[in-house]
């Protein structure tokens, strides 16, 4: 499975990249224009969803352009002599803008968030739904990954407790196995047997 995802929608973008033990982050939506690194450890198991936010400054934008081409034709149509009735064509066309652009951004979108130590969320639509969740997933199966790599080994520096520690809370958190729990467990005594003064 790739460790990439971007996603694009509207003028928004976001891209994320799973790397050995961090997740590299790029934002650039209507909250935020950030890059970081947010570190494999420091991202907990839980999410929620929030109703997005509408961008602001391109619906205004897009009010804007087309109220001044409406204007321009008003003020056109003024200098000409238009006819009465196209006056009033006209003065209603001016709440064209207004409506085009709350029809054109009322569609919003959700925002998944993931519990971390930095900001960390997806934008979430139907169109995107399965590919966030599948990222997601790996993101969390990567974890499990690192916190094995890093925790499941028997570490001749670290004091039998600490490492005991570890191993009881990755098999608390279903990160190892109960028999791979027995067997790391079994190494370690017999590591610190055969080496009391440690």
């Amino acid at each position: 499975m790739e460790n990439k995802l971007e996603i694009k929608f509207k003028n928004q973008k976001q891209s994320f990249e799973i790397l050995e033990d961090e997740i590299v982050v790029d934002m650039h939506t209507a909250k935020h224009k950030l890059k970081y690194n947010i570190p494999l450890d420091d991202i907990k198991n839980n999410w929620h969803i929030l109703e997005g936010s509408l961008d602001r400054v391109s619906m205004g934008l897009s009010a804007s352009i087309l109220f001044n081409v409406i204007l321009m034709i008003c003020l056109l149509a003024i200098t000409q002599d238009a006819p009465p009735l196209a006056m009033e064509i006209i003065s209603y066309l001016l709440f064209l803008p207004f409506i085009m652009s709350g029809i054109l951004y009322a569609k919003r979108h959700q925002e998944k968030h993931i519990s971390s130590s930095k900001l960390f969320y997806f934008i979430y639509t139907e169109k995107n739904k399965n590919e966030v969740d599948r990222f997601i997933d790996l993101i969390f199966k990567k974890q499990i990954d690192f916190f094995k790599r890093k925790y499941y080994k028997v570490d001749p520096v670290l004091p039998y407790q600490t490492q005991y520690d570890r191993y009881v809370w990755l098999y608390s958190n279903e990160y190892i196995t109960q028999n791979d729990f027995e067997d790391i467990k079994e190494d370690l005594d017999k590591f610190f047997s055969f080496n009391p003064s440690i």
